[in-house]
C-alpha cells in the first residue's frame, strides 16, 4: 500500500504545508516496507502534477493541507481518501494517520460541503450547522 504526504522539504522532518498548492514536494511511502518510495519536486504552479501521481502510484491516502478545486476532484474522483495533515511533520501526520487522529479533507477549498450544500436556511439532509 502507497500513501502520499505533501511536505515543504525532501526530509521526513519536513512539514506539512498549510495547503496542497503550497507543497513544493510530494513523498510517496510505501506503507508496508514504512520507507519512502518516492518524492516529486514541484512541477506546476496548481500543483496538479501531484494529484496526478498520488492517482498513478495507487495510493490509498493522501496526506496534505486543503487542497483547490481540481487537485481535489483528481484524487477524490480515484478514491484517495484525504486527510489534513497541515502543519505536522511529515513523520509525525503519517504516524497520526495510522492511528486515525487527522481530520479527513470531505471537500475543496470554498467547496459546498460534503454533502454538496450549506447548512444556511432551510436544511433538511439531517446533519446538525457546524457538523
Amino acid at each position: 500500500m502507497k500513501i502520499a504526504i505533501a511536505s515543504t522539504t525532501e526530509e521526513i522532518d519536513g512539514l506539512v504545508p498549510p495547503t496542497f498548492k503550497d507543497s513544493p514536494f510530494l513523498m510517496i511511502i510505501d506503507a508496508d516496507k514504512h520507507q519512502i518510495f518516492h518524492i516529486y519536486g514541484k512541477q506546476d504552479p496548481d500543483n496538479l502534477v501531484f494529484a496526478r501521481k498520488v492517482v498513478e502510484h495507487d495510493c490509498e491516502a493522501v496526506i496534505c493541507g486543503p487542497m483547490e478545486k481540481e487537485a481535489f476532484e483528481i484524487v477524490a474522483g480515484a478514491g484517495v481518501t484525504r486527510y489534513l495533515g497541515s502543519g505536522h511533520t511529515v513523520q509525525h501526520a503519517y504516524s497520526y494517520m495510522n492511528r486515525y487522529k487527522l481530520e479527513l479533507i470531505r471537500d475543496y477549498i470554498g467547496g459546498p460541503g460534503p454533502f454538496g450544500h450549506s447548512h444556511s436556511g432551510a436544511c433538511e439532509c439531517g446533519e446538525e450547522d457546524g457538523e
